[in-house]
């Protein structure tokens, strides 16, 4: 008795239905009941693609962005790789170059000194 009745809990959960509405649960299909079950039927099926429309349109949006963005990047990176200044722009960059370059120079020289500083006091007692 007890089997019975967990056998028809289960077969009435929704977990056992696959998905069928409750008028097609523990029935055998039967064509001339076709046009009585049809519209729960295609409620379902509408219901489903609705879900699928939504999936879809969403990956399909996600991968026009990720390429659409790709193609920006790779166009501007190759639009400023064909940037040419004059001679005049040139020498101004190389001579701003040559500055920062000697400043980062000096930082470092300073940093070493600093370093040198703290190894001297940490070894004085």
């Amino acid at each position: 008795r007890a089997r019975v009745s967990a056998e028809m809990q289960r077969r009435n959960s929704d977990a056992g239905s696959g998905g069928l509405p409750v008028q097609l649960l523990d029935r055998v299909f039967e064509p001339k009941d076709g046009a009585q079950m049809l519209p729960f039927v295609e409620v379902k099926l509408r219901n489903a693609f609705s879900v699928l429309a939504g999936i879809l349109s969403n990956q399909a949006f996600a991968f026009s962005d990720t390429s659409l963005a790709t193609l920006i990047r790779r166009q501007i990176d190759e639009a400023m790789s064909q940037i040419e200044g004059t001679a005049e722009q040139k020498a101004v960059l190389s001579s701003r170059q040559q500055e920062l370059d000697s400043v980062a120079q000096q930082v470092t020289q300073r940093l070493e000194g600093v370093r040198r500083c703290i190894t001297v006091v940490r070894s004085t007692p």
